[in-house]
């Protein structure tokens, strides 16, 4: 790849007036990757792994394993995958080793790379009737619809830097997830659970007695499963396979509480398994083996938490923190297990201080502070301009010194976000803190950002790739599992205060085939969701919610619904377009690193 810095031409380009800067010469930064994260992929070779007699894991298809348990009258699948593509080769693996009818499937927790794939191994008819049951907890559909629903469009784009959806082939070359090969963006093809539980269930599925878990972790709603036949667990992401587990996610989520946590890891130690079968990473088979797994990642993630907290205790800020919580070497080299592959201690520390404390630090300069762009070329008068923190830049970036070269050329950045220069020192500190690092979350944001930085995509780029990725949260099928309450409980957050400052409106709506009335109330930019229509309501749409669904999908809109009979109205049509022009659902075009 190439790009456009030569050194020391960028420490004489630094110190001409911007006006003066065209182009530099060019410099070839080499794609890379670090050895260990290399290594690392060898973990994810494509395998069918035969475990106790009747239990198959499938490595090396998607960032998700599948699982096959072949039970006396049939088969049960464990987590469907993110990719239904790789789904249906995953079943073929599998019906080579089996040609009985499956019988169940059992989704992990709500996480695109566990249930996106279902349609690869049983139909929605198959399930519509009863002849496959769909196991989960009680609130993985809640969690569905709010992952895909109340934050998909930032989700979405944060997803794109986290996953590397926007790199290169030479940049992925020889990479892999952290926890499995690089996931795949498809579209769900989520099907609902059809039997779920709240802390355990005990049943029998196809003849084979199972023992189902709550065991909140890496997500809120999962849940292992364990086989008393042939004590073999199969361990979701309690146990999130060979890498640090990733207590807090870049992309964003709500606190991964770690005491949980380290409680559901004991959890699964109580049951003294003789194999356990991860959802990411290879199958362990030897109780000693099991519990070694088991004990250390607990003590890892146990470790940060509580050393965390001690510093927290005595007055430590989260920048202090990650310098002072480390591993220590017998956690800190368990590998794979407790490498820092797909999570950080220096991020889990950061999520910890925020889950107890939020964001003030103790400061009060934080109150209120300076606005970012104001403060960038207040920071750049002091230090005697642009010229001088770009050469300063400069000679940071030739020792070395690639974050503190990045952070200076960010304040440049800030106050012009054309200053070509500032942007690519900016672009190539990323690329080699990209390139050396093991992490691939902290890869695919370096990476991603320089190619943001160097204009290799754009803010409509960024949309369209997002909008894929919210195919993966949002799908059709994830669509007909809204309820009204979701549906109309999205548009809260969707209100635009100018635009409804002096509107005070109601507008009920009524879904017969589900008998179900709701009312949003705009009083003056603030919006309230009501459960039935309160009395006097004088304007009101009456709707299947069926038609609901297309609205949801993009494939409807209210007035053409109007006009075409699928909607109806009471009151004012051109009332019902004066409460509608109160919201925004615009799908905006942003980057993340240029601010």
């Amino acid at each position: 790849m190439t790009v456009s810095i030569r050194f020391p031409a960028l420490l004489l380009a630094a110190a001409m007036p911007l006006a003066g800067y065209a182009a530099l010469p060019e410099e070839r930064i080499e794609p890379s990757i670090n050895a260990e994260l290399k290594q690392h992929t060898q973990h994810f070779v494509q395998k069918l792994y035969k475990v106790a007699d009747n239990v198959y894991s499938a490595v090396g298809w998607q960032l998700g394993n599948v699982v096959m348990i072949e039970a006396p009258e049939g088969l049960i699948i464990v987590d469907t995958g993110e990719s239904v593509s790789e789904s249906r080769k995953i079943m073929d693996e599998l019906r080579k080793v089996s040609d009985k009818p499956v019988k169940a499937v059992v989704y992990t927790h709500f996480h695109p790379d566990h249930i996106n794939g279902v349609q690869a191994f049983v139909s929605p008819e198959q399930v519509a009737s009863g002849e496959v049951q769909i196991y989960a907890h009680e609130t993985l559909l809640a969690n569905v619809v709010a992952q895909g629903a109340q934050v998909g469009p930032i989700l979405g784009v944060r997803s794109a830097y986290s996953f590397g959806a926007f790199l290169k082939p030479a940049d992925t070359r020889d990479m892999n997830g952290g926890i499995g090969p690089i996931a795949k963006a498809e579209p769900s093809t989520f099907i609902a659970p059809t039997i779920t539980f709240k802390d355990r269930l005990d049943t029998t599925i196809a003849g084979l007695p199972v023992q189902f878990f709550h065991a909140p972790s890496e997500a809120p709603d999962e849940i292992v499963l364990y086989l008393p036949n042939n004590k073999l667990l199969i361990s979701a992401e309690v146990d999130q396979g060979p890498t640090l587990p990733n207590i807090h996610t870049l992309r964003g989520t709500k606190f991964r509480d770690p005491v949980q946590w380290v409680a559901s890891l004991d959890l699964l130690r109580s049951l003294q398994a003789e194999h356990m079968v991860p959802l990411h990473g290879r199958p362990i088979s030897g109780a000693d083996k099991v519990e070694e797994v088991l004990r250390m990642t607990r003590d890892g993630i146990a470790y940060i938490h509580d050393q965390t907290v001690r510093w927290m205790n005595k007055g430590l800020t989260p920048d202090e923190l990650v310098e002072k919580v480390k591993l220590p070497p017998h956690l800190a080299g368990y590998t794979p297990y407790l490498r820092e592959y797909y999570g950080t201690v220096k991020h889990s520390v950061r999520q910890i201080y925020n889950g107890y404390l939020g964001w003030f630090q103790g400061d009060p300069v934080d109150l209120d502070p300076v606005p970012p762009k104001d403060k960038a070329q207040r920071l750049i008068a002091l230090m005697g301009g642009r010229e001088k923190v770009l050469l300063a830049a400069g000679e940071a970036y030739l020792k070395g010194d690639y974050q503190w070269a990045a952070e200076l050329a960010g304040y440049a950045i800030r106050v012009d976000q054309d200053d070509k220069l500032a942007r690519d020192i900016k672009a190539r500190s990323f690329r080699k803190l990209g390139y050396a690092s093991m992490n691939i979350n902290w890869r695919n944001w370096y990476l991603t950002s320089a190619m943001e930085l160097e204009g290799q995509f754009d803010a409509d780029d960024v949309r369209d790739q997002a909008a894929v990725l919210r195919g993966v949260f949002l799908s059709p099928q994830m669509v007909k599992n809204f309820t009204p309450q979701a549906f109309l409980g999205n548009w809260v957050t969707r209100i635009d205060p100018e635009k409804a400052a002096d509107v005070q409106m109601t507008l009920g709506f009524e879904f017969p085939d589900v008998d179900e009335r709701w009312a949003l109330e705009i009083r003056r930019g603030v919006v309230q969701l009501h459960r039935g229509i309160p009395a006097g309501t004088e304007l009101k749409l009456t709707m299947d919610k069926a038609f609901m669904e297309t609205l949801l999908t993009g494939e409807g809109g209210l007035v053409k619904g109007a006009l075409l009979g699928d909607v109806s109205i009471d009151g004012s049509l051109l009332d019902v377009k004066t409460f509608l022009s109160c919201f925004d659902f615009a799908d905006e075009s942003f980057g993340l690193t240029i601010r």
